[in-house]
């Protein structure tokens, strides 16, 4: 007998329970020992691994746990004998909806509300606008838009853009009755809409939170912010806490950052492909906008934090211009690295060991012939270039251990036939911009020795 597929909110339990132990699992494997000693101390690059696993499981089962949580059963569709039931009971009620509208009742207060036929609107949307509206009644519509914070022209006059700006706004409060039944007109919409918008430019000093619309906002008054801008001078090893006058110059900085529209982390509904898709705006992070501000005070410049920073950046360049990350791969030797810049020593030093690593895997008679100072993607250049240029991708983009295995031989650096039988016999070549032009021409070549191409015959 088969086994019944799982759907609706059986299937997203079940998915949670084996999530949960994936969880497990990936904990056991985070608390792991080799020869008895805790991965995190005998390999700190496969813990790291572990740890990201760990997270996104965890990550996961949150996520399937909130829409198990959040989950509501879909309503049972009528047949037509009980719609037509209904819609008699409705008569009798006296409760049928305006033309362009249903009746939605509310089982926890047996009311009933008007709710607009919100496709319907969209279909006609142009056609009301141009045809039903007259110059008083788009010029009245213009406005109610605008001050939804929809930009469109204040005018009487018809314009697509005032015709497009209202099928957003239907299809806005739509997505925001879908997810919420809280404004069932695009009326109603409209003028919470403009409500919130009034709210945030009305804002002065001294509003200790504005208004969340659908989306995520976190306001800081000044103590937590001076809390937080003490943590981040602590974090940057400035070896002080910031001053009054430090605290009173940043948190007026994040007070008119807070102010703007685009702080608010934003979700709205949009549609690809004929799907309705979330689409998340991040609006402000406050810690990392304070962050990034005390690092332009003089405190931070003139410190070994900022010095610390620099050098990081520049080996950061090096490493990636030899194929690696440097966080990654040189996570244990890069304090010690920094710290002995800090004490004087030459960062080039340093630079150098990225590059001498990184030419291990070179044949020798590669390696004798590039200059000590010379990074792995200047000696390969040409023929990273050339990869990038077949497959019509940045060269930024071109993996360069696989450019070296392909320009390199035990003789030396590779002639340019062998670097091209090399590169033909990579699985990404045929597919690629350079291997369908070289098939084709290949192919039509052939056709035309055949007598098979000529005037009036389409190439391939």
């Amino acid at each position: 007998m088969a086994t019944p597929k799982l759907t609706g909110k059986a299937k997203l339990k079940n998915d949670l329970a084996q999530q949960k132990v994936r969880v497990v699992q990936a904990q056991d494997k985070l608390n792991s020992r080799i020869n008895g000693v805790p991965i995190i101390e005998s390999d700190p690059k496969a813990y790291e691994l572990a740890n990201t696993a760990f997270n996104a499981a965890v990550e996961e089962r949150n996520r399937l746990q909130k829409l198990v949580d959040d989950f509501k059963e879909p309503e049972k569709k009528l047949s037509k004998f009980e719609a037509d039931k209904k819609r008699q009971a409705d008569l009798l009620a006296n409760t049928v909806p305006p033309p362009g509208s249903t009746v939605s009742g509310d089982p926890n207060t047996n009311q009933t509300v008007q709710v607009d036929d919100f496709d319907g609107l969209v279909k006609l949307s142009r056609e009301f606008v141009k045809k039903t509206l007259d110059n008083s009644g788009r010029l009245e519509l213009a406005k109610k838009l605008k001050a939804a914070g929809i930009d469109v022209p204040i005018t009487g006059e018809y314009t697509d853009v005032l015709a497009d700006g209202y099928k957003q706004a239907i299809n806005n409060a739509k997505s925001s009755y879908n997810l919420r039944k809280e404004y069932p007109t695009v009326d109603s919409y409209l003028n919470e809409q403009a409500r919130q918008v009034a709210v945030l430019k009305a804002a002065g000093v001294g509003a200790d939170e504005l208004p969340k619309p659908f989306g995520q906002q976190e306001i800081y008054n000044r103590s937590t912010a001076e809390g937080v801008i003490d943590s981040i001078f602590t974090s940057l090893n400035l070896g002080r806490e910031a001053s009054k006058t430090e605290i009173d110059t940043l948190y007026k900085q994040l007070q008119a950052e807070q102010k703007k529209l685009s702080s608010i982390s934003k979700g709205t509904y949009k549609m690809v492909n004929g799907r309705r898709v979330l689409v998340q705006e991040s609006g402000l992070d406050a810690r990392t906008f304070l962050e990034n501000k005390v690092k332009e005070l003089p405190a931070y410049k003139e410190s070994q934090a900022a010095k610390s920073e620099k050098s990081k950046i520049s080996l950061a360049s090096t490493a990636l211009a030899n194929g690696y990350n440097l966080e990654t791969d040189f996570a244990m030797e890069l304090p010690g690295w920094l710290e002995a810049i800090n004490s004087g020593k030459s960062i080039d030093d340093f630079k150098n060991k990225i590059r001498t690593n990184a030419r291990r895997i070179l044949p020798e008679a590669v390696r004798n012939q590039i200059a000590p100072d010379e990074d792995l993607t200047t000696t390969f250049s040409t023929y990273i270039n050339n990869v990038a240029k077949a497959r019509g991708i940045p060269a930024s983009n071109v993996n360069l251990n696989e450019v070296i295995g392909m320009a390199t031989t035990d003789k030396g650096f590779a002639d340019y036939q062998q670097f091209e039988v090399k590169k033909r016999s990579k699985a990404w070549w045929d597919s690629s911009p350079e291997g369908f032009a070289v098939t084709t021409n290949i192919v039509n070549d052939t056709l035309k020795d055949f007598g098979m191409l000529g005037q009036g015959v389409r190439t391939v």
